[in-house]
């Protein structure tokens, strides 16, 4: 009914009314943009309804363009489903078209479904430089080396060399670098423009969420020297890569040109980067001084509270986020659930998890669940912990199995640590790091044959335990 009656308000004119927009096929993709670029709150009801009446004049699905950029405002508006339904209804889909549905895939945090979804339909179109773009993207997501190899090979081979690099090099330098191929990295990344900072900035967040922290470094002092000039997008990417000297020098960098109540995302950057390198004080203060404080602000300073063990802290500063009217996701459940860990508040961390599942509504994920696994473990709750498990909405996974082992490692609690061993042999039998630490607690029970045991199925698939490493910088 509803879709029918906003059918109505749009469909073409009467006539002599002047005062109507002119409403046919050829002005669907632009009423279509127009919506889905809105920021009123009436886009999403407005998409449909451009959907319904694109439906009603057989513009839809026939017309490419219309039904490109219906996927398109679909995917700007929050509707996947929507956007995907009206690409797998095109009988005959464009580059244009796989374009726009990668670029929906990839935006809504779904990569390797983008990735997929190419790759059974590569021999149906012809990639431009436009859809390799979009390709590289969702690799670069989905940290995805050998695809990406593969289309630049293609890139290289069927399009412009500039033209190609011009749109798909930031996202080829950002994986190269994220994935250790430094020289790759540094190939590309001459092919394509040296004075635009979207290529450096591509740069030094790879190198930074490689934790290549010197390459990162190295790489934003080059661009400073030779005169490009850096953008919030910079400071973000090399704040990851910061220790506290350089932190600072960005961090009064930051306060030259920009004020607290501007460019949010910049100040969580900061205390990110703070709180990475224990200066839970300092996080603190750039937190009490951003004047537009979003969701990730508040998870980011509860998540250092956390992280550095101010468990009663965090769960202060999440009743004054809930006060404040700031509605918690799951990023703030999983920090404070991290907080009860780390500082044994275990009641405090069951209560939590019970209200944010059954008052919040929240579906809890396998890294929240091994959280409260690990919480009533610790505290040699065992028998409550496998209870947990039992009840799991979804099946426990190595994290939640390596959490039983650890704490019955501390309390040297045979018993569980079997049971946690065995399915831990199932679910990655490959994990050497497993046998030996089984072996370790049956030693230290005095169980002698059991750890030789152990230690022989270790030998028997030909694993072997990673060795330590440590590094020394000399001053």
């Amino acid at each position: 009914m509803f879709e029918r009656h906003h059918a109505r308000l749009i469909s073409p004119p009467a006539a002599g009314d002047r005062r109507s927009v002119p409403f046919d096929a050829a002005s669907l993709p632009g009423l279509l943009y127009s919506a889905a670029t809105s920021s009123s709150s009436a886009a999403g009801p407005a998409v449909t309804a451009l959907h319904a009446a694109g439906l009603k004049l057989g513009a839809l699905p026939s017309s490419l363009p219309a039904s490109n950029a219906l996927i398109s405002a679909y995917s700007n508006t929050g509707h996947l489903p929507s956007a995907l339904r009206a690409f797998y209804l095109l009988p005959s889909p464009s580059t244009a078209s796989y374009t726009t549905v990668l670029a929906a895939l990839s935006r809504h945090g779904r990569p390797h479904e983008a990735l997929s979804l190419f790759s059974a339909s590569a021999s149906a179109v012809a990639p431009d430089a436009e859809l390799l773009s979009c390709l590289v993207s969702s690799c670069r997501r989905a940290s995805a080396l050998l695809p990406a190899r593969a289309a630049h090979a293609y890139g290289v081979k069927n399009v412009a060399v500039l033209v190609f690099y011009a749109s798909a090099g930031p996202a080829l330098v950002a994986l190269y670098a994220r994935c250790g191929k430094v020289s790759a990295a540094r190939r590309v990344f001459s092919f394509m423009d040296g004075e635009d900072v979207v290529s450096w900035n591509a740069m030094i967040g790879g190198f930074a969420s490689a934790g290549r922290d010197r390459e990162a470094w190295n790489c934003f002092r080059e661009m400073r020297v030779r005169g490009v000039r850096g953008n919030g997008r910079t400071a973000v990417a090399v704040l990851g890569a910061c220790d506290l000297d350089s932190g600072r020098q960005v961090h009064g960098n930051m306060l030259r040109i920009h004020d607290g109540g501007s460019k949010t995302i910049l100040w969580n950057a900061l205390m990110s980067m703070y709180s990475r390198i224990g200066c839970v004080s300092d996080a603190e203060q750039v937190f009490l001084e951003i004047e537009r404080k979003d969701v990730v602000s508040w998870n980011v300073m509860i998540g250092a509270f956390a992280k550095n063990g101010y468990g009663a802290r965090a769960l202060e500063l999440l009743d004054m986020m809930m006060q404040c009217g700031m509605q918690p996701d799951s990023v703030t459940f999983t920090a404070v659930l991290m907080a009860c860990c780390h500082c044994g508040l275990v009641d405090e961390g069951l209560q939590l998890f019970k209200r944010f599942v059954s008052v919040v509504g929240l579906i809890p994920t396998m890294e929240q669940c091994a959280c409260i696994v690990d919480l009533l473990a610790r505290a040699g709750r065992f028998l409550e912990a496998m209870e947990f498990i039992r009840q799991m909405p979804i099946r426990p996974n190595a994290v939640v199995w390596g959490a039983l082992l650890s704490a019955s490692r501390m309390h040297h609690n045979v018993e569980f640590a079997r049971i946690a061993f065995e399915q831990l042999v199932q679910v990655e039998p490959e994990n050497a790091g497993n046998f030996v630490t089984m072996s370790n607690i049956y030693a230290k029970a005095g169980m002698v044959e059991d750890a030789k045991r152990v230690r022989m199925m270790i030998d028997r698939v030909e694993l072997a335990k990673p060795s330590g490493q440590s590094c020394v910088e000399a001053l």
